[in-house]
C-alpha cells in the first residue's frame, strides 16, 4: 500500500513539474494562432516576439492602435491628423498551467485548468504633440485550454503637470474587467473612471463617475453585432454642467437582417444661461438587410476617402437608388422614436417614423411603386412661448409654411404630418402646396 501511495505521489510530482512545459507549448501556439486570426480578420500588423521556458514565458507585442480600434467598430484614428501613429507595447509574463503557482488578480480562476496566466505592461505611446507622458495598463489574463480568455486591468491614478504650467491632468485609478472568444469574434470589456480632471490654459475639464461596457460580436460575414453603453455622473466644463448622462447602442442579427436601437438620456444641462432637462432621444431600425447594409457601408467609406470628387458622390447616389429594391423587399423600417426636451415652458415632443411596405412591391424595379411602397410620419409638440420665439419670428419662406402648419391651444402648438399611398397629410387632412 505504500508503495501504491507513493507511486501516486510521484507520478503527481512528475505532472506537476513536466506538464508546465507542454502546456507552455501549447499557450505559445494559442497565442500565436490568436494573434494570426486578429491580423488577418482586421488587417492589423502585429510584432510578436516570445521567449518560452519551462514553468513561464516572455513576450513583447505592439501594434498600431488606429488599426485595432477602426477594425473593431471604434474611433478611426487614422482619419485625425493630429493622432499620427500611435503605437500600443506590451512585455507579458505568462505563468503556464494547468494550474498556475502565482496569482496575479483577485479573481483569477484557481480550480479551472488553464493555459497559462498572463501579466501585462502595456505602454500606449502618442505623438509628443498630443501627449508627451505614456500611459501604462496593467492586464491579467487568463487563458483557457480552448482558447478563449478573460482577465481585469488596471490603470494607475495620474497626477500629471505638463511642461506649460497652465496644463494639467488628474485621473483617478481606471479598473475593469475583459473577455474574449477563442478567434477573437467576441468581446466584451467594462471599466470605470471615477475622477477625470483636465486642466488646458483657463479652460477646465471634469468628469465624475464615469463607467463604459462594450460586447462585440463579429459574424463571419464582417458584421458586428453588440451592445455599447457610456453613462457619467456629471461633466462639467467651464460652467456648463451636464448631470447623469447614459448613452447606449446595440445592433443584432436576426435571420438576413439587421436591427437596432441608439438612445441617450440626460438629466439635466445647465450654465449661466440655460437649464434644461430631462432630455431623451431614441432611435430604431428595423429589417435592415444585412447585405444591402455592407454595400451601403462601403460606398458611404469611399465617398469619405474622396469627398472633393462631384462625379464620385453622383455614381453613388446612383449606386444607391440602385440597391433600393433589394433593400425595401425586407419592409425596413427606421423609426426616430422620441426627442424630448424638459425646457423652463414645458417639454418638446419630436418623433418620427419612415417604413416600406414589401407587400406593395410587384415590381421592385418600378420607382413609382417603390415611393408607394413608402409611408412616414412626423409629430412635434412645442411650447407656445418657445414656437412664437423660434418659429413664428423666422420670416424664412420655410418657417412660414410652418407656421400655417401649425395647431394653437392654450398651451402647445402641435403639427402632424404623414405621407402615404404617394400623398401628403397635414394634421390628419389632405395638403398641397397651393393651399399655402
Amino acid at each position: 500500500m505504500k508503495k501504491i501511495i507513493a507511486g501516486i505521489v510521484l507520478l503527481f510530482i512528475a505532472a506537476v513539474l513536466i506538464t508546465p512545459l507542454f502546456v507552455g507549448i501549447a499557450a505559445e501556439k494559442q497565442i500565436n494562432k490568436q494573434i494570426d486570426k486578429i491580423s488577418l480578420a482586421s488587417d492589423v500588423t502585429i510584432s510578436n516576439v516570445y521567449k518560452r521556458n519551462w514553468f513561464s514565458s516572455n513576450a513583447e507585442i505592439s501594434f498600431d492602435l488606429s488599426q485595432i480600434l477602426s477594425a473593431y467598430g471604434l474611433l478611426r484614428l487614422d482619419t485625425m491628423p493630429v493622432f499620427g501613429k500611435t503605437m500600443v507595447k506590451t512585455r507579458s509574463e505568462i505563468i503556464h498551467g494547468p494550474f498556475p503557482l502565482k496569482r496575479f488578480y483577485p479573481k483569477q480562476p484557481l480550480t479551472v485548468p488553464l493555459l497559462g496566466v498572463t501579466k501585462n505592461v502595456t505602454k500606449i505611446i502618442f505623438p509628443t504633440n498630443v501627449l508627451n507622458f505614456t500611459p501604462t495598463i496593467t492586464t491579467y489574463t487568463s487563458i483557457y485550454p480552448n482558447g478563449s480568455g478573460s482577465g481585469a486591468f488596471t490603470i494607475p491614478k495620474a497626477n500629471y503637470q505638463f511642461s506649460d504650467a497652465d496644463n494639467l491632468l488628474k485621473c483617478s485609478e481606471i479598473d475593469g474587467e475583459i473577455s474574449f472568444s477563442s478567434d477573437m469574434s467576441k468581446l466584451f470589456f467594462v471599466f470605470n473612471a471615477p475622477n477625470i480632471f483636465l486642466k488646458r490654459l483657463d479652460n477646465e475639464f471634469e468628469v465624475n463617475g464615469l463607467k463604459c461596457s462594450w460586447r462585440n460580436d463579429r459574424e463571419t460575414a464582417g458584421i458586428q453585432s453588440g451592445d455599447f453603453k457610456l453613462t457619467f455622473d456629471n461633466i462639467i466644463f467651464g460652467k456648463t454642467k451636464i448631470n447623469n448622462c447614459t448613452f447606449s447602442n446595440f445592433r443584432k442579427e436576426e435571420g438576413s437582417n439587421l436591427f437596432f436601437n441608439t438612445s441617450i438620456s440626460i438629466k439635466s444641462f445647465k450654465d449661466d444661461n440655460t437649464g434644461l432637462g430631462p432630455v431623451k432621444i431614441e432611435l430604431s431600425g428595423e429589417n435592415i438587410k444585412k447585405s444591402v447594409y455592407k454595400q451601403l457601408t462601403s460606398l458611404l467609406s469611399n465617398i469619405n476617402n474622396d469627398s472633393e470628387n462631384q462625379f464620385a458622390r453622383v455614381l453613388m447616389m446612383t449606386q444607391i437608388i440602385g440597391l433600393l429594391p433589394e433593400l425595401l423587399s425586407e419592409s425596413p423600417e427606421i423609426n426616430l422614436k422620441k426627442i424630448e426636451i424638459g425646457t423652463p415652458d414645458g417639454k418638446v415632443s419630436i418623433n418620427a417614423s419612415i417604413k416600406a411596405d414589401k407587400t406593395k412591391l410587384i415590381n421592385p424595379n418600378d420607382l413609382k411603386e417603390i415611393i408607394k411602397s413608402i409611408t412616414a410620419g412626423f409629430s412635434m409638440v412645442i411650447p407656445n412661448s418657445i414656437a412664437e420665439k423660434y418659429i413664428f419670428n423666422n420670416k424664412n419662406p420655410r418657417y412660414i409654411m410652418l407656421q400655417n402648419m401649425m395647431i394653437e391651444d392654450s398651451v402647445n402648438y402641435t403639427l402632424d404630418l404623414e405621407y402615404k399611398d404617394s400623398q401628403f397629410f397635414v394634421n390628419g387632412e389632405p395638403f398641397s402646396p397651393s393651399q399655402n
